[in-house]
């Protein structure tokens, strides 16, 4: 109960932002604008949270976790606003670098917000929640791309005062206290090196996977004459996302979160060969579940696998690093997956293909010089 103020912001926030998201792609697209310079824009927004993960526990910490998060929204929907403005390019680069700055510290506000007041033996789960309202939120969002005109000034209107009305849900919500550690449960500490690494590697991946996806899928499925159907697929990719977070945070808690972290590469993997292989809806619906599936919980078993036991500041300020690590591949993935469809029909799926056999043997790699089996840390 105490968390519903959070996660009905967290609704209204994510409808307006994750719809603006992927509206920009879709607007440019109209405009003529060519791939590389969308994948450009769609960059500039995960640069900016890669800016803000340098300062983002310290403007926390100033103002406290409802504070921060209503400057945020205030910064979103401003940013958002000015999109209407003007066409230039630099300009649109600034305003989406803000608004890439008050989304990092919105995340990291959230979710160690989220994993600090939640029992350590059942972070995944909580994650799991998190990512589930999150996710379900996103996917509603994308409909609106069919629903409402791209081509004029009313998206961006919606999608600013979406951002403004997450701020009323604040009202209600109480600063957490992450200090206050749970009865019988024994005391906060850092995980070890090895896997706080391979936690850090792990956002990486998904920051590369999931801004690629939201940045240019829109794009690459209208390459592939799926222009019309755009807001239908995306959808169903996060949705089957979505529809995986809790499955997935149970199993992690009880089977540990490196089974998990392997178990959803090789979801990606197979869903990345059937849209390779096969045509056809059903193989693309097939496709677009395993990689929603596999992509969409990455991120949340990587970072409750790297804060292990962590409370506190120094939760906070893990929180800061996994999205330092995760805004950076969120930058380079679509600028290198961009370069990949000018040249590629299908050159974002081969991207994917390529970045999972990356972490797949990262994955291996890991477990052999820890000697440790997958799946026996927790």
């Amino acid at each position: 109960m105490r968390l519903i103020p959070l996660y009905l912001h967290l609704i209204l926030l994510t409808l307006g932002n994750a719809f603006l998201l992927t509206l920009v792609a879709v607007y440019l697209s109209a405009q003529g604008a060519p791939a590389a310079q969308i994948g450009l824009v769609g960059s500039a927004f995960y640069l900016g949270m890669l800016g803000a993960s340098f300062f983002a526990d310290h403007f926390i910490q100033r103002l406290g976790h409802v504070r921060a998060l209503v400057v945020c929204c205030l910064v979103l929907a401003l940013a958002a606003l000015a999109l209407t403005w003007t066409a230039l390019l630099p300009l649109w680069l600034v305003l989406r670098v803000l608004a890439g700055m008050a989304a990092a510290i919105g995340f990291v506000a959230v979710e160690s917000w989220v994993l600090g007041v939640s029992p350590l033996h059942k972070r995944s789960a909580a994650m799991a929640r998190y990512m589930l309202i999150y996710y379900f939120s996103y996917g509603i969002s994308q409909l609106f791309i069919d629903w409402i005109p791209t081509s004029g000034s009313t998206g961006f209107f919606i999608a600013t005062g979406l951002c403004l009305l997450s701020i009323v849900p604040l009202r209600w919500a109480k600063q957490p206290d992450l200090e206050v550690q749970t009865a019988g449960e024994p005391a906060a500490s850092k995980p070890p090196r090895a896997e706080r690494a391979l936690g850090l590697v792990g956002c990486l991946v998904a920051g590369m996977l999931l801004g690629t996806l939201s940045s240019l899928m829109p794009i690459q499925l209208e390459q592939l004459a799926l222009g019309d159907e755009v807001g239908l697929y995306m959808a169903w990719l996060i949705l089957c996302g979505m529809a995986f977070q809790l499955p997935n945070g149970r199993l992690a808690d009880q089977f540990g979160k490196r089974s998990m972290m392997a178990v959803q590469t090789a979801m990606i993997a197979v869903g990345c060969v059937v849209l390779w292989e096969f045509d056809g809806k059903g193989a693309l619906l097939l496709a677009f579940a395993l990689l929603g599936a596999g992509g969409f919980t990455l991120y949340p078993t990587t970072m409750s696998y790297a804060c292990g036991k962590m409370q506190g500041r120094a939760l906070v300020k893990m929180a800061q690093k996994l999205m330092f690590t995760y805004s950076i591949g969120s930058l380079t993935g679509p600028m290198i997956a961009g370069m990949m469809l000018e040249k590629f029909q299908s050159g974002l799926f081969l991207f994917v293909i390529l970045l999972v056999s990356g972490w797949a043997l990262w994955l291996l790699m890991m477990r052999l010089l820890a000697d440790k089996p997958v799946g026996t840390t927790i």
